[in-house]
């Protein structure tokens, strides 16, 4: 049982987690690992991506390299927190009332966890807008949502319905591409997934994209994973609240709070 916490630099906090929490560097044909940290340029990976790929590059590595029986992805340093009490303002709230004293689940709750779930996710969260398609087309290209779609309808048909009642039905998603899972799902989720984004980015151009815009496929697959979900009814889901281990300041919090008052451009990283 392993979850995987993905960053892009080093990071105190992983220090003090139990052995089955694994701080993994991603990009790290670019990054400095100075503290060495398990690698996504190691074995079968596609670290080369990560501009791109954004934490999909630990996925893909955890995807073709992991033999842990259970599998998890903590997102830049978020975690899950052991209880659902709501969304991202919720855990603001708790965060200014309880500080560094907030952890992160242990990996026997959620193990626990799933002898009743199928999969763990985070908390859905309001991204603003109409509905995501809108919302992904503010701060990006649109004709990239539009590929993803022509391609789902193209390999899976039959994940289409799902696809467009996720996109058009409302601005609530499962952020950050976190899980918690047996590791057979997650190799067929990303099967899946790999799959649809490697024939989008065969049709992508992203000539004059900003450096956020080229997160394209970090962004697809946040959408994406709730697509899989939706389309999957015979899946028990847990959603469970996430904190980012930034946040354990009261001063950074309040912060966080003024900046999300706005609208949000995109929500990897």
């Amino acid at each position: 049982m392993t979850v995987y916490v993905i960053t892009h630099k080093p990071f105190d906090y992983a220090q003090s987690l139990s052995k089955e929490y694994i701080p993994m560097m991603v990009g790290a044909n670019i990054n400095k690992n100075s503290l060495n940290y398990l690698a996504d340029n190691t074995m079968d990976n596609i670290s080369d991506k990560n501009p791109q790929y954004c934490e999909l590059t630990g996925l893909y590595w955890i995807w073709k390299n992991s033999h842990a029986s259970k599998v998890g992805l903590a997102h830049y340093r978020r975690y899950f927190y052991s209880k659902s009490i709501g969304g991202r303002f919720a855990m603001y709230a708790y965060l200014i009332l309880m500080g560094s004293r907030v952890k992160p689940a242990t990996i026997e709750q959620l193990d626990d966890l799933t002898e009743t779930y199928d999969w763990i996710v985070a908390h859905p969260e309001n991204e603003g807008g109409k509905n995501l398609w809108l919302q992904f087309k503010k701060a990006n290209h649109e004709i990239d949502m539009q590929h993803t779609r022509d391609v789902i309808s193209e390999k899976y048909p039959e994940y289409v319905d799902a696809f467009d009642k996720v996109m058009h039905s409302s601005s609530w998603m499962s952020p950050y591409n976190m899980f918690y899972t047996k590791k057979e799902k997650m190799d067929e989720y990303c099967k899946w997934l790999f799959d649809i984004l490697f024939e989008v980015e065969k049709r992508t151009d992203m000539t004059g994209y900003t450096d956020y815009q080229k997160r394209l496929y970090g962004f697809l697959s946040e959408r994406l994973l709730n697509v899989w979900l939706a389309k999957h009814k015979e899946y028990k889901v847990k959603y469970l609240t996430v904190f980012k281990t930034d946040d354990l300041s009261r001063k950074v919090v309040i912060r966080r709070i003024t900046n999300r008052l706005g609208i949000t451009k995109g929500v990897n990283h």
